[in-house]
């Protein structure tokens, strides 16, 4: 079943209470721990990146083309560009990131023959939040946080104190409990999200969340690597005619 955004709301809404979260200035931050508990339960040891993640070129009219704003994973002469938008707080998305993505690295990020970009479009305030933290991690830690962030999406988005346990996986990645709360509180990174959400919804026409363009060609909702594999060999053999 794809995720409308819907499947979590209910769960959402207590943590939205507890969390508290207000928008300032057009930046979203909150009261004392308004993140706390987000990492529950063993401490997680961040994965290696898979690749380099690449520069990005101007901007461009294609909401398809390769942004400023994006962290490209692979090479940049990969010919076929996977584009997934996503929501931290979407289920589906979870089980996308760590069922399906793992293998699509693994045979075609890695092999140069794709680049994979992960789009915000957040459903809720906390992916928002958590969006934004993952965005101030340096380039080549992104991915790996991104990851470390839906393994423990359940823990996240039922703990009672996210911001806490935001702090201690990001702490894994360099960052300390004072760049965490700057990165909740920034204007800018806010802006960039809800910029993401708009163009997903008002350009693309996206309502669900997972949505992957591969070289244009849209998969809707949660795939099974098998069925994406399908998606990009028929992309890729379609770049080597050419």
């Amino acid at each position: 079943m794809k995720h409308k955004g819907m499947d979590m709301m209910k769960r959402m809404t207590v943590v939205t209470m507890l969390v508290g979260i207000a928008v300032v200035g057009g930046a979203a931050w909150a009261a004392d721990g308004w993140l706390g508990g987000l990492f529950g339960g063993k401490k997680e040891t961040p994965a290696a990146p898979v690749a380099q993640v690449a520069a990005a070129p101007a901007e461009t009219d294609n909401a398809l083309d390769i942004m400023p704003t994006d962290r490209v994973l692979g090479s940049m002469m990969a010919p076929v560009t996977m584009i997934e938008y996503a929501s931290m707080t979407c289920s589906h998305c979870a089980d996308f990131t760590t069922k399906t993505m793992p293998e699509v690295k693994k045979n075609w990020v890695d092999t140069g023959k794709v680049k994979y970009v992960l789009r915000d479009l957040a459903w809720d305030n906390l992916a928002v939040g958590m969006a934004k933290v993952a965005r101030c991690a340096p380039a080549e830690q992104y991915y790996p946080l991104v990851d470390a962030l839906f393994a423990n999406q359940m823990n996240i988005v039922t703990n009672n104190d996210p911001l806490k346990e935001i702090k201690r996986v990001a702490a894994t990645f360099g960052m300390d409990d004072a760049k965490v709360e700057a990165c909740v509180k920034d204007a800018d990174l806010h802006a960039q999200v809800e910029a993401s959400k708009k163009t997903a919804m008002e350009v693309l026409g996206i309502r669900g969340t997972p949505s992957t363009f591969i070289n244009g060609v849209k998969v809707d909702g949660f795939a099974s690597y098998d069925e994406v594999k399908q998606v990009l060999e028929a992309q890729y053999a379609a770049t080597q005619a050419k």
